[in-house]
């Protein structure tokens, strides 16, 4: 290479991240006549060597797509890989130029969207085990709602479990929002595009992270500094296969780890502080295979496994050591993907087959007590064994014509679910108060009888329509709408509108967008399971007021108790929410956007469940006169939330890169998830208040900032105000069998806990070794050392509060996060 030279390289993509294989490349000087050409490999990589200082455009172009012309700007600084995306199409050329209100506003480009690609994820301080904690922190918790984030893992939703952090190529977080492709808005979903193998050389690296005590500060519970000695390993290779038609990737990562779990509790004996060992080890494997037949078709193979075992699970906080109980699970996913483009066609072909098992804990040897608020002891009642079969088929297609991408598109979702759910069977003593436990009064006994062995299928299917004109470069409009259809409920499906616009006005750096749209919820499955088996007669559940003590059948006969039932509400719906949004995007200087954002979203059909079997006021006698309680899953209630959320995107000088995004919203609704009880089932008026994930500021930074060549410094700094608590009298004062009555006038979550404050570093230097071949950019940088320090400031995060009124702990928190933790590892990459 010259003197002061550098060199450019990249990847040529289509719109869903696959590589263009051949994509051809020129590179035009804008000042002399230097002109360069290249074609991409089989995975849409490309490189130019020993470029003169100086700007350039590079144009790039592949058989049956729209090309795109990129400006380059080559300095004495080393230049970031290049992403191009390209849309399928013959007749259109798209240039792009530095100026942001040039390109095209497309609904895919949207300013809030957070990217975090692999070279990202190695800078920034962050458990590699759970690379999805950092997304989440971008996701909103009102979009999200009682569910869990949606994971959207190449093309399809599932789950990451069996994905290691090398893995993963990029993760997209908020990408086009009102897309009808799918179920949930952009706000709650995760989009992961696994790495693929390279066509025409080796890679691969080696890692090992490192954790002990010894360097760790004390968690603010803990009696004393808890053990931890923790290992993990991560590797990855790929290359091309013979044919050079293909190439594999494989990777994998370990984990053993020896930590404790902290209890803090309080028993008749007095305060309980402890620190309970307990192991973790945790194995996953990915294995990628892209096949080339021709220039216009992929075939992508992808097989992933994960492994995970633990002891001493369930313990801390306020559960005692004996809560402990032993776990293990085992996933394998298999997907396959064939990708043709035709003319102005593109389709997406995925098979995914899942195969999972998890057990958890065993057959209790005695009854469990718990006290409420202060702490839960005895055998744990947990035992569960859990085997699934998942298969799901889709197809996927967009046509370009002119102005209009039309994406359209189908989806079956089967699974066959075997269980075996014996937990409880041993019963659980409840205590209002420790006065109450040292008097030998329980409030409460329950417990399970009967065959819990279950099987059920379950099946869904989508299908949407939408349609994105470019009605001129500055304006966009996209329409669609989405179909979904869930067994169980008992409705004929959902239909979801979704809407979307974009524009920006004149040739400024500003785009406004607005949007809004229609989205669905899934009837959980833990329903189905509590229906089928808490029936009454596969299983019996007992409850049994005021009790003897320790043995309750003294004072009668347990099997002549009326049993306790769980059905799911003849009328039940999909959970639905409205979602609308306003914002304005603007680029304040090269490769730099704000963006600012109002969001409102309106939930209904939302998910509760609600004892209706309550003896009549009048008479005394129950509805039912078979059964104790029926606790029905319905679909009867409600949220509302808006937020103004401000997000920063890009650079600030050469030196810092990163992602910031703050949020003021406020939430509020009437239940805390499909199985939460009501304090007082004929009256819902108190029910409405704080959501439970209601925090009314947030603030989130990711970025890394480039001390010198080799020395680079990656922060993550997260800030929150309190989330709230429910405030309870720890008695069943209402004599429905729960105790979560609250004092009078007091409503839902009306406790509030103290706020967030964490900030994470890692400190890496970039060593040059040896290696046995050699990357295309030539750099002998190959070897990384990271200082990892969590939790730098060691705040103490509380995380539980106890908000039982008969509890000695009311109003204190039992737990909190980590304290300061120091992670050393050692990257290798050949």
């Amino acid at each position: 290479r010259g003197q002061g030279n550098s060199a450019l390289h990249g990847v040529v993509e289509d719109e869903t991240g696959i590589g263009i294989a051949g994509a051809r490349l020129t590179l035009l000087a804008t000042t002399t006549t230097l002109t360069r050409k290249a074609n991409a490999d089989k995975t849409g990589q490309f490189g130019f060597d020993d470029l003169p200082a100086g700007t350039y455009v590079l144009h790039a172009e592949a058989v049956e797509f729209q090309s795109v012309d990129v400006p380059v700007s080559v300095g004495s600084s080393p230049l970031e890989p290049l992403r191009i995306t390209l849309r399928v199409g013959l007749a259109e050329e798209v240039t792009v130029t530095g100026t942001r209100g040039e390109e095209p506003v497309l609904q895919d480009k949207n300013g809030d969207q957070v990217k975090i690609d692999n070279d990202l994820l190695r800078e920034l301080p962050t458990d590699g085990t759970d690379v999805l904690a950092l997304a989440s922190s971008f996701l909103s918790p009102a979009s999200i709602g009682g569910e869990h984030a949606s994971i959207v893992v190449d093309g399809i939703e599932g789950g990451a479990g069996p994905i290691p952090t090398t893995g993963i190529r990029r993760m997209l977080i908020n990408r086009n929002p009102y897309s009808a492709e799918y179920r949930r808005p952009g706000t709650a979903r995760i989009e992961i595009i696994t790495e693929h193998g390279s066509s025409s050389h080796v890679r691969g690296s080696a890692a090992l992270f490192v954790r002990n005590s010894a360097l760790d500060a004390r968690n603010a519970f803990a009696p004393s500094k808890s053990p931890l000695d923790r290992r993990w390993f991560e590797g990855m290779v790929s290359g091309p296969l013979p044919g050079n038609r293909a190439s594999f990737f494989l990777s994998g990562d370990g984990l053993t780890s020896k930590g404790a779990a902290i209890v803090n509790a309080r028993t008749l004996g007095g305060p309980v502080a402890e620190n309970v060992p307990n192991r973790e080890a945790n194995q996953r494997l990915l294995g990628r295979l892209d096949w080339h037949p021709s220039e216009v078709q992929t075939v992508l193979l992808r097989y992933g496994f994960s492994r995970e075992s633990g002891t001493n699970r369930g313990v801390g906080g306020l559960r005692l050591r004996e809560q402990g109980f032993a776990t293990s699970a085992a996933d394998h996913q298999f997907q396959l993907t064939d990708q043709n483009a035709w003319s102005s066609l593109l389709n997406h072909l995925r098979l995914w087959v899942e195969r999972s098992f998890e057990h958890r804990g065993t057959a209790a040897s005695g009854p469990a007590v718990l006290v409420h608020g202060a702490f839960t002891g005895g055998p744990s009642q947990t035992d569960q064994t859990d085997q699934s079969l998942l298969l799901q088929a889709q197809d996927v297609a967009s046509v370009f014509g002119g102005p209009h991408t039309i994406r359209f598109g189908a989806n079956l979702r089967r699974r066959w679910i075997e269980m075996t759910d014996a937990s409880d069977f041993a019963g659980t003593f409840e205590f209002a108060s420790l006065d109450r436990l040292a008097a030998g009064t329980p409030s409460v006994f329950r417990v399970n009888q009967g065959q819990p062995a279950l099987r059920f299928p379950e099946t869904e299917l989508f299908g949407f329509v939408q349609d994105e004109v470019l009605l001129r470069p500055t304006l966009s409009l996209m329409l669609g709408g989405r179909y979904d259809r869930q067994s169980w409920l008992h409705d004929s499906g959902a239909f979801a509108p979704r809407a979307a616009l974009a524009f920006s006005p004149g040739k400024a750096k500003t785009v406004l967008r607005a949007g809004a749209g229609l989205f669905h919820g899934r009837l959980p499955e833990g329903a189905v399971r509590r229906e089928l088996l808490l029936d009454g007669a596969r299983v019996r559940e007992v409850v049994v007021t005021e009790p003897s003590y320790p043995d309750p059948l003294f004072v009668g006969n347990v099997q002549m108790v009326l049993p306790s039932i769980v059905r799911i509400a003849p009328d039940i719906a999909a959970p639905s929410s409205i979602q609308a949004s306003i914002g304005v995007e603007r680029e304040v200087w090269q490769r730099t956007q704000v963006v600012v954002e109002y969001q409102a979203i309106r939930g209904s059909h939302l998910f509760r469940s609600r004892n209706i079997n309550l003896p009549a006021v009048e008479t005394g006698l129950r509805p039912d006169a078979r059964f104790l309680n029926i606790d029905r899953v319905e679909s009867s209630a409600t949220l509302r939330g808006q937020s103004l959320g401000v997000t920063w995107r890009g650079r600030v000088t050469r030196r810092f890169k990163g992602t910031a995004q703050y949020a003021l919203s406020r939430t509020r609704d009437d239940s805390s998830g499909p199985f939460a009880l009501p304090a007082y089932d004929r009256d819902l008026s108190a029910e409405v208040g704080r959501a439970d994930s209601d925090r009314r500021h947030r603030f989130t930074l990711a970025g890394t900032l480039t001390f010198t060549s080799t020395i680079r410094v990656g922060a993550i700094a997260k800030l929150a105000s309190g989330a709230p608590f429910d405030i309870t009298t720890g008695f069943d004062n209402n004599g429905d069998t729960v105790a979560n009555d609250r004092p009078p006038g007091v409503t839902r979550n009306t406790g509030q806990g103290p706020g967030l404050a964490q900030l994470d570093l890692r400190v890496t230097k970039l060593l040059s070794v040896w290696r046995p071949f050699d990357y295309p950019d030539r750099s002998h940088e190959v070897m990384t050392i990271n200082l990892d320090l969590f939790n730098v400031l060691n705040r103490t995060n509380a995380t539980t509060f106890v908000g039982v009124l008969s509890s000695p702990l009311f109003g204190r928190s039992v737990s909190a996060g980590p304290a300061r933790t120091v992670q050393l590892s050692v990257r290798y990459r050949f």
